[in-house]
């Protein structure tokens, strides 16, 4: 395996790591939230993700948008579009994760954990459908 791809599979280790915290949290609402684990994950969570798009960007959309299928080259235009999703939803769990950590939650604990429990759900998805992509460019390449 290629030492980009390497990388890019330790980076989705490290985000799904992430979502397993996250779904700590989201376990722990609405009395036994960590503040400290809160703030911690704040300061995570947007550079993991905004590097893991990075990597991505680099090493897996262009082998989609190069091959000879079109259907990779439709996932890397999807996956794209993805990648927006994720950024702008990212933002709204900083910000929750914000303010437990602070003592001041935004939402309803119930509110709050679905809005955890559906964005790590959905990276987890999308992090499983990406490594099947490196698994399966892998094995179309010589």
């Amino acid at each position: 395996m290629s030492a980009p791809i390497e990388t890019l599979n330790r980076r989705y280790a490290d985000l799904l790591g992430l979502c397993d915290q996250l779904e700590a949290v989201a376990d722990s609402l609405p009395n036994n939230v960590s503040a400290s684990q809160c703030g911690q994950l704040t300061i995570e969570i947007v550079d993991l993700l905004a590097l893991t798009h990075r990597e991505e960007e680099t090493i897996l959309l262009p082998l989609l948008a190069a091959s000879s299928r079109p259907e990779l080259r439709q996932l890397a235009r999807r996956l794209r579009e993805e990648h927006d999703y994720d950024d702008d939803a990212v933002i709204e769990v900083r910000e929750t994760l914000l303010a437990l950590a602070a003592h001041h939650p935004l939402q309803s604990a119930d509110a709050t954990g679905y809005l955890l429990r559906s964005f790590f759900e959905s990276l987890r998805r999308h992090v499983r459908a990406d490594k099947d992509l490196l698994a399966i460019i892998s094995n179309l390449t010589p």
